[in-house]
């Protein structure tokens, strides 16, 4: 399911004093089954961009296509609920969302409120519940009794278990510990790779954006400034830090070391684990002083 933003505006509270413009020119095509990463500071229009996915905001002009879905100015989209299956959204901290007294419940509430029988929506409850990762005797457990990485897992089986095909990922790791972002990251990149899902991630984490994304769409002050891979992005540092935004750790060590021993290391370093590998590539030539 592509989805394509053109020439997309989107202003708050429209015809009052307190309007404002969010975002503005947005013209973006996302192919189905990829994963894209969404970078830039605080109000330059991240959030407003990926609430346009599920029809919780409307263009004031432009239009958003998602698959068979319009969503256009002026006109109101009449076939929301069904989008809102495809287009599963998890936000910052979704297990505040979380309510019912079982984790099972919890699960099914969404297939069932979308028309699946009960019997129907606790198997999808099973299936989800193993895709994050928990195993099947937590279904009978209280939400509120686990950990609040095991919380967080429960919420997002919620959204899976609706079969979505695009998964949009809000600051998803908001709150846990390395470990907990660590699991959460590789979780939803196994779901990417084995599910087809496409994935958009909203993250201020570049080490985030440079491993997993496909292509970076990177905001400024409510219009996109770049896109383009991880490679090409990381490659325009001075651009990035004109607007504020930094490199990803591996490449700031990267050119680090490229100062302090006077040699240029081989590849992009786009993680760690590759600029460990150009550092162990670059002593083999023995091009090190």
């Amino acid at each position: 399911m592509d989805i394509s933003f053109q020439k997309v505006e989107h202003r708050y509270q429209k015809g009052t004093p307190f309007e404002r413009q969010a975002i503005y020119n947005i013209n973006l095509m996302l192919e189905s089954k990829k994963y894209y990463a969404v970078i830039g500071h605080t109000g330059s229009g991240k959030s407003t961009i990926i609430q346009h996915l599920n029809g919780l905001l409307q263009p004031t002009s432009g239009t958003v296509e998602i698959g068979e879905f319009h969503l256009e100015a002026k006109k109101k989209e009449k076939k929301l609920k069904p989008l809102r299956k495809k287009v599963g959204v998890v936000f910052q901290f979704p297990e505040h969302q979380l309510f019912e007294e079982t984790v099972e419940k919890d699960i099914c509430f969404g297939p069932m409120n979308f028309g699946v029988s009960q019997e129907e929506a606790k198997k999808q409850a099973k299936i989800a519940l193993d895709l994050v990762g928990l195993p099947e005797e937590y279904l009978t457990k209280s939400p509120f009794e686990l950990s609040g990485g095991q919380m967080r897992r429960v919420a997002i089986a919620g959204i899976l278990a609706m079969e979505p095909e695009v998964l949009v990922l809000d600051e998803p790791t908001a709150g846990l510990d390395p470990k907990g972002q660590e699991e959460l990251m590789g979780l939803f990149y196994r779901l990417h790779k084995e599910q087809g899902l496409t994935v958009i991630l909203v993250t201020h984490n570049m080490e985030d954006a440079a491993r997993y994304a496909d292509e970076i769409i990177v905001l400024h002050r409510g219009t996109i400034f770049l896109q383009g891979t991880p490679a090409e992005i990381f490659a325009r540092s001075d651009e990035l830090d004109a607007i504020g935004l930094s490199l990803p750790l591996s490449l700031q060590y990267k050119k680090f070391m490229e100062q302090k021993l006077g040699v240029q290391l081989l590849g992009s370093a786009l993680t760690l684990e590759d600029l460990s590998a150009e550092i162990i590539a670059t002593l083999n030539t023995g091009d090190v002083p």
